[in-house]
């Protein structure tokens, strides 16, 4: 565990729900200027799944509803459900701008962390995990819903541009092991909605913000972790 990697990131992210048609003229359009990530390989996008955690009293879920501009979540993540090797993340926001702090852990270790025995992260050498340990010894943070979606992107090399389409949002809080199949998740957004985030370092180029500007849509305050909540407290 000492050798664990941990990357620390600040940058810009905003966020737009757009129609699907919007999807489909943007990704020809970004064709042009970025490279499609390398992830993104198949038709549909790759796979991801979060699985969060909040406290008792909800601090994070309540914190993002109020628009408090500093606030943070904890969250382990995963490609694959054969993954062995499980993604730790602090993801700090302070207003638009976002710190990812990020470990890797071993499958054992997240089983470990679902189930609430959070002890190895504080005999790791590794001060991400340390970190997490205080915050969920501190605030006795809990798992509470894991959210699936597909994901396109693009990224540059310019500012370290990043561009992703998240579809196909769906969420399960009933089941929190999430290295199970067979989870039972209601979707979040019908079919038409795609969440697209745009990450950058430092400033977004002219030619970008003119790309962007050509699908009706403002910035807004998504967070698929509160909707993914609200979809399932909807359906349960």
């Amino acid at each position: 565990m000492d050798n664990e990697k941990q990357i620390s990131l600040c940058r810009t992210e905003l966020k737009y729900f757009i129609r699907y048609i919007d999807y489909l003229k943007i990704k020809e359009i970004l064709a042009n200027f970025l490279k499609v990530d390398s992830y993104s390989a198949l038709k549909k996008g790759y796979w991801i799944r979060s699985l969060y955690f909040d406290t008792p009293d909800n601090k994070e879920y309540i914190e993002k509803i109020l628009g408090v501009e500093n606030r943070k979540k904890i969250r382990l993540r995963l490609y694959n459900l054969e993954d062995q090797t499980i993604k730790l993340e602090i993801k700090n926001k302070y207003n638009n701008y976002m710190k990812k702090e990020t470990a890797h852990i071993n499958r054992e270790d997240a089983l470990k962390l679902i189930k609430g025995e959070k002890d190895f992260l504080l005999e790791s050498r590794n001060t991400i995990l340390n970190k997490v340990y205080y915050f969920m010894s501190e605030k006795y943070y809990m798992p509470v819903v894991i959210v699936d979606y597909f994901r396109d992107a693009f990224v540059g090399n310019f500012n370290n541009i990043r561009i992703t389409f998240d579809h196909d949002i769906s969420a399960c809080v009933t089941e929190l092991n999430m290295f199970r199949g067979d989870l039972h998740l209601f979707p979040v957004f019908d079919n038409t909605t795609i969440v697209m985030e745009v990450k950058y370092n430092c400033f977004l180029p002219t030619w970008l913000k003119m790309v962007l500007s050509c699908i009706r849509t403002v910035n807004s305050a998504i967070s698929k972790y509160c909707f993914s909540r609200e979809a399932c407290l909807m359906n349960i």
